[in-house]
């Protein structure tokens, strides 16, 4: 996993090197999607892959939560993405999911709540799927 996680981080160094935002954010998504993954802990993963990658998910535990907003920011700010677009709807599902595993609620309902305004003009897709699960949780509680 550590492995994994430095190969996203260092193309996203790459890209904003190269010059290419969009695609530096586009890698920034993709971490914050693994971190998420990892933060939520639904993968039950055989012992020996835990132990083996216990330093890194605990590391991801304990620092997730303020690197998915770190790395979120610039994607929001990016003037290249379309305020309506794909990116920053999927950056509020990033922030809606982040907040869903935190247990905050209002924070988590807002997020997703705009990422579903952004994301239902482009048709049901399985990204808005999830969004409208999450939010369905959310409001059950």
């Amino acid at each position: 996993m550590a492995g994994g996680i430095r190969m996203i981080e260092q193309a996203i160094l790459k890209r904003e090197g190269e010059g290419y935002r969009g695609a530096a954010d586009w890698y920034r998504l993709i971490l914050c999607d693994v971190y998420l993954q990892i933060i939520a802990g639904n993968e039950k993963l055989p012992l020996p892959v835990l132990l083996r990658n216990l330093p890194i998910i605990l590391k991801v535990i304990v620092t997730a939560s303020s690197r998915i907003r770190t790395l979120v920011a610039p994607v929001l700010e990016n003037p290249q993405f379309d305020p309506k677009g794909h990116f920053v709807g999927r950056a509020n599902m990033v922030l809606g999911l982040l907040f869903t595993i935190r247990k905050k609620r209002a924070l988590a309902i807002s997020y997703l709540t705009e990422a579903r305004r952004i994301l239902s003009e482009f048709g049901q897709t399985p990204m808005l799927a999830r969004i409208e699960t999450a939010l369905a949780e959310m409001k059950k509680v």
